[in-house]
């Protein structure tokens, strides 16, 4: 089911400080922008082969902090019913992110009410 870890995500107050903080002081790139016209982009950074999404706290309406780790997988829909099957909250079905990004998530929940995310990526 899981091929790897796609991404550790958090929220934010000041996303360019962020991207200033983690390019200028601990060297990652910036991979990829999604612009978001209610508030600051959301940004992926390299961090060796698994990705820091920054995500912007008015948009997310979240505490600032971590919000979730995502895990990269062939099927969002097949993996979701299978954590299903196995007796797993799942705590947002599968959908896709629209903007003709090929994407789709989900959210499920681990040990401890961890928010953790499936994602796939058409290519």
């Amino acid at each position: 089911m899981v091929q790897k870890i796609h991404k550790i995500a958090i929220v934010t107050d000041d996303i360019e400080g962020a991207v200033e903080f983690y390019t200028q002081k601990m060297g990652l790139t910036v991979v990829e922008r999604f612009e978001n016209e209610d508030d600051e982009d959301y940004v992926f950074l390299d961090a060796g082969g698994i990705l820091l999404e920054l995500m912007p706290q008015k948009a997310m309406g979240a505490d600032v902090g971590f919000h979730h780790i995502s895990f990269d997988v062939d099927s969002v829909e097949g993996s979701s019913q299978e954590l299903k099957d196995k007796g797993v909250n799942i705590t947002k079905e599968p959908f896709d992110v629209g903007g003709g990004t090929g994407i789709t998530l989900g959210f499920f929940e681990g040990p401890n009410n961890l928010n953790l995310q499936l994602f796939h990526r058409e290519k």
